[in-house]
């Protein structure tokens, strides 16, 4: 019933694989790792995504999850 609606909003299937088609075959970003991309550019990343508090309590949760140690964690 939303999908009429919201289908301007949405991405063909070409259009979401576009960035990491591009991220995986363009020879420029070979040795680039640790940076967020969004139609193709490098962007800044939410605030939050900066939160080392919030990514400990992640890593400790998704290595409990998948039966990790979290000896050594962050």
């Amino acid at each position: 019933m939303l999908v009429p609606l919201l289908r301007p909003m949405m991405l063909t299937a070409a259009q979401g694989a576009a960035t990491p088609i591009h991220l995986a075959s363009a020879p420029d970003l070979e040795h680039v790792s640790g940076l967020f991309f969004a139609k193709r550019a490098a962007r800044q990343s939410s605030k939050a995504s900066h939160d080392q508090t919030t990514a400990k309590r992640l890593w400790n949760v998704s290595a409990e999850m998948t039966g990790l140690t979290t000896t050594g964690s962050l």
